[in-house]
């Protein structure tokens, strides 16, 4: 395979340098990392650096750019986060007016509040019937536009953890007209130009800067991303300016030669890939059969397009939740999910999940299906579980809608006032201190200065009732809000 960096780090050993540099264990086999310590280097001689690439990093990077057709590409130490904060910080500056999906990632709403911006939302709907938000339309994008002049950027998830994926081609030709850039959050999609199966990627479909995290979805270490410059609407030294002062100034060279080999394993493994895509196939055309569980896809969710490596198990009106549907897997049968929600569960695929892992998955699954099918077995099936400790006596889910809870004030204007603790139950009408979300997937529930409703309370309460974790409450389960009359309009 054509991977510069890894090719040169497997040099190091047979080089026998004596390195008086850092990392302090100076690559010697001290237990720690089982010799993988002998390739984690800094910018030593001959090794290039990441800041300012001249050898085999800006040959690695070409690659990457070549196989996603972008303008520029550059690797990413810190994760999609630190894609989105170089990202929105390249276009934005403080004060400025940006359109975001109220369904972003965490990392959007922190750099909202570190350039104090005007946050104005973009809704997407929920599907009612799966407790899944949607794809983002292009008529929403408009209408948001034209009712708040002088925004600066619009950025979107897609596709979201879920796997619904938006029209991001349809999206950019509305906000053409305003001359400014799209900035997707693609960080779950970093397989997509890889394969027809599945959509097309938002560096072919006009977005300006595209944030991938190749660890989720491609063979790739942990905190490795990529981001995407993909016009000339944005100028190559506004986002280096921005990943020099967000991005560490030590980058880990196994990060970056695990990025590169993820995705060159991914194009030149073609028939591991096309094993994948087979695996895929055959799983959701057995899972055609399930009576009660139901897997989501495209035709299900009415979304513009859907990420087929995404399997979403929907547990709704099961007799089961997400969070049993999961700990059955994991306890049962040894399968760990990616996350759970109060009405389905996550599995990620990647192309390395062999053929014998789906089939053991689809065993699982089938069965719990069929358990579920039947009225006498959910009964004894709660009986079981609790009797296990598997699950609590009280994990009924009742239909709660979602609403999201207006915005009074930015997120940024809540920092310096005081707030209190109070009982959740009490909150309904504050204004919320602080964020609450359930991680993963890390979109929050409240954001601060958003006013809290009764259906947020609802939603978050089903959350406790169901075991999940909810942070940014107390130990108590108590939510911070300002206290009253500490907040403006």
């Amino acid at each position: 395979m054509n991977t510069p960096i890894y090719n040169k780090l497997k040099e190091l050993d047979s080089e026998k340098r004596i390195p008086f540099h850092m990392p302090g264990h100076k690559r010697t086999d001290f237990g720690a990392f089982f010799g993988i310590e002998k390739m984690d280097i800094t910018e030593i001689t001959d090794y290039d650096n990441l800041h300012e690439p001249e050898g085999i990093i800006r040959e690695s990077m070409d690659l990457v750019k070549d196989i996603f057709k972008s303008t520029e590409s550059w690797y990413l130490v810190g994760g999609s986060t630190l894609g989105i904060l170089v990202s929105i910080s390249s276009v934005c500056k403080p004060g400025d007016k940006i359109l975001i999906g109220r369904n972003c990632h965490k990392a959007v709403y922190n750099c909202i509040r570190l350039l104090q911006l005007e946050a104005v939302y973009c809704y997407a709907d929920i599907s009612q019937k799966y407790d899944v938000c949607v794809d983002m339309k292009p008529e929403m994008v408009e209408k948001k536009l034209k009712e708040n002049p002088g925004i600066k950027a619009v950025v979107l998830t897609s596709p979201t953890y879920e796997g619904v994926v938006s029209d991001i081609k349809g999206i950019k030709k509305t906000i053409q007209p305003y001359g400014i850039p799209l900035i997707v959050d693609e960080a779950h999609g970093a397989h997509f130009v890889f394969d027809k199966y599945f959509p097309d990627s938002a560096t072919k479909q006009g977005a300006d800067l595209v944030i991938q995290s190749t660890h989720k979805t491609l063979p790739s270490f942990t905190q490795t991303a990529v981001l995407h410059l993909c016009s000339d609407l944005i100028k190559k030294e506004q986002v280096e300016e921005m990943i020099d002062i967000y991005e560490t100034s030590s980058p880990s060279y196994l990060l970056m030669a695990s990025a590169e080999y993820g995705i060159m394993y991914m194009k030149e493994e073609k028939e591991q890939l096309a094993q994948y895509v087979d695996n895929l196939k055959i799983f959701r055309k057995k899972c055609e059969q399930l009576q009660k569980i139901e897997l989501l896809d495209q035709k299900k969710l009415g979304c513009f397009a859907y990420d087929n490596g995404k399997l979403v198990f929907s547990v709704k009106n099961c007799g089961i939740n997400g969070k049993e549907l999961f700990y059955l897997l994991y306890d049962k049968y040894h399968i760990e999910l990616e996350m759970e929600n109060l009405t389905y569960g996550i599995a990620m695929t990647s192309v390395c999940d062999t053929k014998e892992n789906f089939e053991k998955l689809w065993a699982a699954i089938s069965e719990i299906d069929r358990m579920c099918d039947c009225r006498e077995k959910q009964n004894e099936l709660e009986k079981k579980t609790q009797a296990e400790g598997l699950i609590g006596e009280n994990f009924a889910t009742k239909n709660v809608e979602f609403v999201y809870p207006p915005k009074m004030m930015e997120s940024w204007q809540c920092r310096g006032r005081q707030v209190e603790n109070i009982k959740l139950s009490d909150a309904v009408g504050r204004i919320s201190g602080k964020y609450v979300m359930i991680y993963p997937p890390g979109v929050p529930i409240l954001v601060p200065g958003e006013k809290i409703l009764k259906e947020t309370v609802e939603n978050i309460s089903q959350y406790l009732y169901n075991g999940y974790n909810v942070l940014g409450l107390s130990k108590e389960d108590q939510v911070q809000v300002l206290l009253k009359g500490d907040f403006i309009r």
